[in-house]
């Protein structure tokens, strides 16, 4: 089998990628922050809508039927893509010291590495407190997937797999948020300098994305609310009043919002499938254009292959699916047994957890002494800050009440 390595691989999408990629036959090994994910995670079957079990468009996967020990044959290494986060005990060390992961010989890999959590302070620069530092999520975003690639290529990697956004969610930070939306396209950019020639450079667009224990039964409503007849009415009526203008205006905020969710376990599916080498270019078109920079500039994104929204993913998805049962099929035939990953990274983990086990800043991110679940899978995790621009709507609300309801008029 192939040997894929998948940063953020026990996160909540690269977990499932993880699984997938095992079921189908391949060597998985996962670099990430928390190694290992805790045993409510990995003990027994993740409930998804596995490509292994699933034979329907969304549907339950049957966990009678799937392997419960995957995680098991997975080599979870324990790294933090950033340099300046390897500490021990607290003191940062010298770069010149810091052990620098070096993963055996490679076929591909998937990078599932992203943040858009606000910052943790109140930024007092804003009105209601809330702050997204774009230096931040440009190097979280951009520069450590850039290490990824290049950590990937080194390892003879011949295809390299990334986790980004879709076109209409990018238009819509491509302001707000723009330190997010131009790491992504660095990101996007290495890899393409480095696999884009043969069209080994893949790209995933998802809008939102939801499934598995993360609001199922609210994605699930949420979907059906922007496919219905109502919200399409509503949609295409906003977009014929704009084209009464002489200058008709995109508005990207309403199409990413109407833009329907897609299931983690399509996603996940995919980019299984893609670093397998089952998705080709000739599965997508052109790539849409039409960015611009902050000062206005046009920017051109590369011409990867790139997998755009949940429409277009879920063709995809169905397109990959039965190869990707055949994988999973020939897989569960009796055969040889062959060394797994684990013994393969042995020595690499033996080297690494010598020098970085005990990293306070790792230690952060260390689940696996958790006995319960996170709430949703841990999508509350760093977005407590959401909740600074609360006390300031109380208050002008509370105003806005008295001033309309006439508490301050004298009788």
């Amino acid at each position: 089998g192939l040997t894929v390595a998948v940063f953020g691989g026990s996160g909540y999408v690269g977990r499932r990628i993880s699984q997938i990629l095992v079921e189908a036959g391949c060597d998985v090994i996962s670099i990430s922050r928390s190694g290992k994910p805790p045993p409510y995670y990995c003990n027994n079957y993740i409930e998804t809508d596995s490509t292994s079990t699933s034979t329907n468009d969304g549907g339950e996967g049957d966990e009678s039927k799937t392997n419960a020990n995957w995680s098991e044959r997975v080599s979870w290494i324990r790294y933090d893509m950033d340099p300046k986060k390897r500490q021990i005990n607290g003191e940062k060390l010298d770069q010149s010291k810091i052990y620098q992961l070096e993963l055996p010989k490679i076929d591909a890999a998937i990078s599932c590495i992203g943040n858009v959590n606000p910052d943790r302070e109140w930024v007092k620069s804003t009105f209601f407190g809330l702050g997204f530092d774009d230096d931040r999520l440009y190097y979280e975003n951009g520069v450590l997937n850039e290490y990824a690639v290049q950590m990937s290529k080194k390892a003879g990697a011949k295809r390299f797999v990334f986790i980004s956004v879709s076109y209409e969610v990018a238009k819509m930070l491509e302001g707000p948020l723009a330190g997010y939306i131009s790491g992504k396209r660095n990101a996007e950019h290495i890899a393409y300098e480095l696999f884009g020639s043969s069209n080994e450079a893949i790209v995933l667009g998802p809008s939102l994305i939801y499934g598995g224990k993360r609001f199922c039964k609210l994605g699930d409503i949420y979907r059906n609310f922007v496919q219905s007849n109502i919200a399409k009415f509503y949609v295409s009526g906003n977009e014929a009043l704009r084209n009464l203008s002489s200058a008709p205006l995109e508005d990207w905020v309403e199409k990413a919002i109407f833009s329907p969710p897609v299931k983690v376990d399509v996603v996940a599916r995919v980019a299984a499938a893609a670093a397998i080498g089952l998705v080709s270019k000739d599965f997508v078109g052109e790539r849409r254009q039409g960015f611009y920079d902050t000062d206005g500039k046009p920017v051109l994104y590369d011409d990867v292959v790139f997998i755009d929204g949940t429409k277009e993913l879920e063709r995809v998805d169905k397109i990959v699916r039965p190869e990707l049962m055949l994988e999973v099929v020939k897989e569960r035939e009796p055969q040889e047994v062959r060394a797994g990953p684990a013994q393969v990274v042995e020595s690499v983990k033996t080297t690494y957890f010598a020098q970085y086990e005990e990293s306070d800043s790792n230690k952060e991110h260390d689940n696996t002494s958790r006995s319960v679940a996170p709430y949703a899978e841990g999508a509350l995790i760093g977005k407590g800050p959401l909740l600074f621009p609360l006390p300031v709507v109380t208050f002008f609300g509370a105003i806005f009440y008295l001033i309309s309801s006439g508490q301050f008029t004298s009788n």
